[in-house]
């Protein structure tokens, strides 16, 4: 499985952050930087700037780039009672990574934690939901990419084309990671920041009640073949403000703090297994 959880684009952890005194993400008096890191995790390896790689596990270095050879990651779907679906991702494999360049920051995103999965999976996931099978009604779908490259993800009704499908909870964080801990207690010592004052953070995010987010399921056709089943959370609302090192952010709300290692999704079985074949009938 691959992976991309887009902790940056969280304005709630970059506070809690710079409440504890790390200089985050720039200190323009020292010219030092505190990234908050994105926890990535590649099937096929990755290729980055030395700059941009933060930690990892097991990587080469040749001329200016770090090479990060292909990362075993779990995702595991479980059924409650209920009929919702629990997707919990496994961080097994993964490196940290700071990100490049955007023209429009990552706080202003809508999607921020993505996962994916390679296609031989499709037909499993669909056996073993076949009981939450349903009619197709009111599920969409969307398309983008370009150069033989295309994403297609469904969505339940006409006003949610950058949702998805509704989540009813959700998890994520930087707590239980041994690399992000790492890095962690290595800012804290150039930031000037007590070591001790480290167990008191809260840099992992679940959802609030009133937190707007849904789960685009798609697939990834490549030159008319399909390749990837793709998992991607949204959140849009509530907004939220902060004040920054260098002024006030606004941004999307990816929800409240909360001190946990534990990592999921929930969604309806019955959405999930309806936008999966909605999407793999998009070309036959």
């Amino acid at each position: 499985m691959g992976m991309n959880v887009f902790f940056p684009a969280s304005l709630e952890i970059q506070e809690e952050l710079l409440k504890a005194g790390f200089k985050v993400p720039y200190d323009k008096e020292t010219g030092r930087k505190t990234p908050v890191p994105v926890v990535s995790s590649s099937m096929e390896g990755r290729k980055l700037r030395r700059g941009r790689l933060l930690k990892a596990t097991d990587f080469d270095i040749k001329d200016k780039f770090a090479v990060i050879p292909e990362e075993r990651t779990l995702i595991e779907f479980e059924v409650t009672e209920k009929g919702f679906l629990v997707i919990r991702p496994k961080p097994f494999e993964y490196h940290l990574e700071e990100l490049g360049f955007l023209s429009v920051p990552l706080r202003l995103w809508g999607t921020w934690a993505s996962f994916s999965l390679p296609f031989s999976a499709y037909d499993a996931l669909l056996s073993e939901l076949e009981e939450f099978k349903g009619e197709n009604k009111g599920f969409y779908t969307a398309s983008k990419g370009s150069r033989g490259r295309i994403e297609v993800y469904a969505y339940r009704g006409r006003t949610r084309k950058d949702f998805g499908i509704p989540v009813f909870g959700y998890s994520l964080g930087l707590h239980g990671l041994t690399l992000a801990e790492e890095y962690l207690r290595e800012k804290a010592e150039e930031n000037g920041v007590p070591e001790e004052r480290l167990r008191y953070l809260k840099l992992g995010l679940k959802k609030r009640k009133e937190t707007k987010a849904g789960l685009k399921v798609g697939i990834v056709w490549e030159n008319g073949t399909p390749v990837e089943v793709t998992l991607k959370l949204s959140t849009t609302e509530p907004r939220v403000k902060i004040r920054g090192l260098y002024g006030e952010l606004v941004g999307k709300s990816r929800g409240e703090l909360t001190r946990t290692d534990d990592w999921y999704i929930v969604v309806n079985a019955s959405d999930f297994v309806i936008a999966l074949e909605t999407v793999g009938r998009t070309f036959g």
